[in-house]
């Protein structure tokens, strides 16, 4: 008996050291749980602050005045740059008053008139197409006029800070004759020269005022001649002599040209294929005048002044 009891007890201590070792070893596994549950979220962190330091813009471009360095620390509505989109430029100009009436309809809405942008580059002229989008919706403080922009089809070499020219294609004003505004009177008169070269004086209707020269609209004046510039001394009855102005008309002069020599001709290609600023397009038409025997004398000089020579 006192063996079979030696034997039970060693066996319920065994049995106790065993328990005691499954509790250890479950609170072993309890702690590397809780340990690779601290990695994880150290991980979690990590990923989301690696997240933080990458910025995505809404469009793709090209950025300018990037005010980042390395190993800064960047703060909330810090502006890091300037991203520009060269297929989303617009040119701003502004108008007069009175151009500007020109440009609505009769609600008093921008159309969206076609423009023509016009980049002049050692004499050659970029023109690039676009289209009335959107007018400023206050003049501004020490201006006048309107603040209009216009969005470019095709920006091409354009870049922002570009001085360009502007054109714009109103609508067409039918049934008017053109005149100096010198041949209409304060009171819309102009006068004809009727017969016996004798002169007398019309009522017209003045529709527009452009320049130095004005349309009217006035009935019976087809192929009448009218008094380009009024004086006291022409009135009512007085007999003049017409003179033809378009027998003074002259042909518009050529550009002049110029002859080259072999060494100043490959100078100047030379440098127009190692200069980087001008565009494609410009180079290659600049490129093809150098080849020719006489070059116009206008590109000739511009070369000359920017090579220094």
């Amino acid at each position: 008996m006192e063996s079979a009891d030696l034997a039970a007890s060693s066996a319920k201590q065994s049995v106790l050291s065993r328990r005691q070792a499954l509790q250890n070893a479950q609170a072993r596994i309890a702690t590397a749980q809780s340990r690779v549950a601290r990695v994880e979220i150290a991980v979690a962190e990590a990923e989301r602050n690696l997240a933080d330091t990458k910025v995505y813009a809404p469009f793709s471009g090209v950025f300018s005045d990037v005010s980042l360095v390395l190993g800064t620390t960047v703060s909330p509505n810090e502006r890091l740059g300037q991203l520009i989109d060269p297929g989303q430029l617009e040119v701003a100009f502004r108008v007069s008053t009175n151009q500007h009436a020109r440009l609505v309809d009769d609600a008093g809405t921008l159309r969206p008139a076609p423009v023509k942008v016009v980049l002049s580059v050692l004499g050659e002229d970029l023109v690039i197409d676009g289209e009335l989008s959107r007018e400023a919706p206050v003049v501004g403080e020490g201006a006048t006029g309107r603040l209009l922009f216009a969005k470019l089809k095709n920006s091409g070499t354009v870049r922002p800070g570009d001085f360009v020219t502007v054109q714009i294609a109103e609508t067409p004003v039918e049934w008017v004759a053109r005149l100096p505004a010198s041949a209409v009177s304060s009171t819309n008169k102009v006068l004809v020269v009727g017969e016996e070269d004798r002169l007398r004086e019309e009522d017209v209707q003045l529709v527009r005022r452009q320049g130095d020269d004005v349309l009217v609209r006035a009935r019976g004046l087809r192929d009448q001649s009218i008094v380009a510039e009024r004086s006291p001394l022409l009135g009512v009855g007085i007999k003049v002599r017409p003179l033809d102005p378009n027998a003074a008309d002259k042909p518009p002069e050529a550009p002049k040209m110029v002859k080259l020599e072999d060494e100043e001709r490959a100078k100047m290609i030379a440098y127009l294929e190692a200069n980087k600023r001008i565009p494609e397009q410009v180079k290659k038409r600049m490129l093809s005048q150098l080849e020719k025997p006489e070059v116009p004398a206008e590109m000739v000089n511009r070369l000359r002044g920017r090579m220094g020579s």
